[in-house]
């Protein structure tokens, strides 16, 4: 169907279009308010000055399309996927956002989300800076990789939010609800958490340097390996990251690492071993440690991601970050899907900071997975 189409029979009352495929068109000054456009396919395509007040847009994908001036006042979004996408000036003021994915949208600005629901929304990977979300219900959102660099949250609930590797740099999380929060290596330098509800959250690796913690009960929480707001890393005498009996930067006697928050490596009985200041892991592949089984099937970019992290949880049990990697070598079943890997693989690591690597192709990899890299790191 062609926008005009829809557009004429919208005028004539017709309401309902589910399913419609409109892909790669261009909307500009239209109001189709209470329309009803479930499971739509409006990808790639370019909206401004658009209104889809009160319309069930539940599960229209919207990935690598660009909207300006979008109203979704009270529109149903419910799993809508705008992934990839530019969102500039877009109002979803009391729209249902259940399940939303605006992962790795190129632009995120001025947006509007006053009495949304907002829950279990994937935000990873974007930019959020200086966003002003205090007193937002955000329960089960993740933020993972974001910049929120400023990010407002204060009195909002983000019980069970995922902030891994989040940068949350001078961000504003003042009497926040982090319950059960994944803050593992985030970027929480200067950040205010006073008051903070903190109860079985993580904060495994992360930076807490100079961040204002005063009555947040950080006993009730993960701080294994954190930076904490003196500069020091928290490292009680009877916790032990590693498997041994000796360790340390220079010696000669290996000491081996197994951590129950990444996989058992199919080719080796220790995911690493520390020997002479450096820390070979064995090769990972897209193993949920959970469950100890491969969940990715065959997508590429989904299996590097779950090897990444595995790697990541090896590394802090280990006591060091993405920063201390040298070396990486990386088998691939098929080598043509090296850009999709590297787009995923690349992110884990800041810029000026990758390390040397090998890529080799390979026919077949343990488990039927389609990656599987080996690092080497120093202490």
């Amino acid at each position: 169907m062609q926008p005009q189409e829809l557009l004429d029979k919208y005028k004539l009352g017709e309401r309902d279009f589910p399913g419609v495929d409109l892909s790669y068109t261009t909307w500009q000054g239209c109001n189709l308010s209470e329309i009803n456009l479930e499971g739509a396919d409006f990808s790639n395509s370019d909206f401004k000055n658009m209104t889809f007040n009160r319309a069930n847009l539940k599960n229209c994908n919207f990935s690598g399309s660009t909207l300006q001036f979008v109203e979704f006042v009270n529109a149903d979004l419910t799993n809508a996927c705008f992934i990839e996408s530019d969102l500039r000036a877009i109002d979803f003021s009391g729209a249902d956002l259940t399940g939303v994915q605006f992962q790795e949208s190129s632009r995120f600005s001025d947006i509007n989300m006053a009495k949304a629901i907002i829950k279990n929304v994937n935000f990873s990977g974007i930019n959020m800076t200086g966003i002003k979300w205090s007193l937002f219900d955000l329960e089960g959102c993740n933020f993972s990789r974001i910049n929120g660099t400023c990010i407002n949250l204060a009195n909002s609930n983000c019980k069970n939010c995922n902030f891994k590797m989040a940068i949350l740099e001078n961000a504003i999380l003042k009497d926040t609800c982090l319950e059960g929060a994944n803050l593992k290596q985030a970027n929480l330098k200067k950040a205010n958490l006073m008051k903070a509800k903190v109860k079985n959250a993580s904060f495994i690796g992360a930076n807490l340097t100079n961040a204002y913690v005063y009555a947040s009960n950080y006993q009730e929480a993960e701080i294994i390996g954190a930076i904490m707001p003196d500069g020091e890393v928290y490292d009680p005498d009877d916790y032990s990251i590693v498997e041994g009996v000796e360790s340390g930067v220079n010696s000669t006697k290996a000491v081996f690492i197994n951590t129950e928050n990444a996989p058992k490596s199919p080719n080796s009985p220790h995911q690493a071993v520390i020997i002479n200041g450096f820390i070979y892991i064995a090769g990972q592949i897209a193993i949920d440690p959970r469950l100890n089984i491969m969940l990715c099937d065959d997508e590429i970019t989904d299996q590097t991601r779950r090897v990444m992290d595995n790697i990541g949880a090896i590394l802090t049990a280990a006591g060091v970050g993405w920063s201390k990697v040298v070396n990486t070598t990386i088998f691939m079943v098929n080598l043509k899907e090296s850009d999709r890997m590297n787009s995923v693989y690349s992110s884990y690591f800041t810029d000026g900071n990758l390390p040397i690597c090998t890529c080799v192709a390979v026919s077949q990899l343990p488990e039927n997975a389609r990656v599987q890299i080996q690092c080497i790191a120093s202490t």
